[in-house]
């Protein structure tokens, strides 16, 4: 058993955040991160060092993240979802086991009272939905689902009908909307459920939103795709080759770094491989990662190709 298949519940406060594995994507480095260098080996499982490889495959994992606390049991993006027609080959007709992950992890479709979108892309949508009478059905019946309005008014309009990516609106999107599930955050963001509060990060698209989220007096971030790998809180100047404006999703992804580093927030990540949480720190003027192993309370952390499934 790898550690992408693994449990992975961390403790945030009096909060429980698990991760929800879907697939592992390995991509060459230098087509994810154009301006890529290798220098030395990519950040190890105790740590973190500078991007390095020697032209490797670089590790990509999908997932979600379920936070309970209370009486939420909240989903922070959800994935690619199954039998979705895409025009990628990576994403089209998956059939993982994302559901009985879900299951193992405590929670039923139905007990979940809110699922958060950081931005409206392919692999962050698609669990919303599943197939029903008629079409795709809401996933998540008893869920509040917040999405960036900036996305929703894109995909809404001309220039998002005419994208390639808007066959994932339409089938997990448009039917959550339609079934008035749906809540709209401002490009804004602000706290819109208790202890979770959307911050504007936009660059990787124009809808970017983290979520910081707060509980029993500890902190963490779920910086959604401010950053696709590890190697760049080393190298924050290296954008992934999905970024829409990447000038400015530098700026997103180091006003973060910062953020983290001066909160010692736990950092959830979208696309992270292995545990998929982390640290930052500050090493002179740069950051440093370090991953962080499940089960860990953060109170005792100092401050200082197609895919498989995972």
């Amino acid at each position: 058993m790898t550690l992408d298949e693994m449990p992975a519940t961390y403790r945030i406060g009096d909060a429980s955040v698990t991760k929800i594995p879907e697939i592992i994507a390995d991509f060459p480095a230098g087509k994810l991160l154009p301006g890529y260098k290798p220098a030395a080996p990519p950040p190890g499982r105790e740590g973190s060092q500078p991007l390095g490889g020697d032209g490797d495959q670089l590790p990509l994992s999908i997932h979600s993240w379920l936070v309970r606390i209370g009486v939420m049991t909240v989903l922070v993006d959800a994935g690619v979802g199954n039998g979705k027609h895409r025009a990628s080959t990576l994403f089209d007709g998956l059939d993982t086991p994302w559901l009985d992950r879900l299951a193992a992890a405590g929670a039923r479709p139905e007990d979940v009272t809110h699922v958060l979108l950081t931005h409206l892309h392919t692999d962050h949508v698609g669990w919303n939905t599943v197939p029903g009478p008629g079409g795709w059905v809401p996933t998540f019946p008893s869920a509040r689902t917040l999405m960036p309005r900036l996305g929703y008014d894109l995909f809404t309009g001309p220039a998002g009908r005419s994208r390639p990516n808007h066959d994932m609106f339409a089938d997990s999107v448009l039917p959550v909307v339609e079934a008035g599930l749906a809540d709209f955050v401002p490009p804004e963001g602000g706290e819109v459920v208790p202890g979770f509060t959307y911050l504007p990060t936009p660059g990787h698209s124009p809808d970017h939103l983290s979520i910081l989220f707060r509980a029993g007096g500890h902190e963490a971030l779920f910086a959604g795709d401010v950053l696709h790998h590890p190697g760049q809180v080393a190298h924050p100047d290296l954008c992934s080759v999905f970024c829409e404006t990447p000038e400015e999703a530098r700026r997103s992804r180091i006003r973060m770094l910062d953020l983290a580093a001066e909160r010692a927030l736990t950092w959830f990540s979208s696309h992270c491989a292995g545990p998929s949480a982390g640290m930052v720190t500050r090493n002179g003027q740069g950051y440093v990662w370090s991953f962080l192993a499940a089960d860990t309370p953060v109170s005792s952390m100092p401050s200082t190709g197609r895919g498989r499934s995972a």
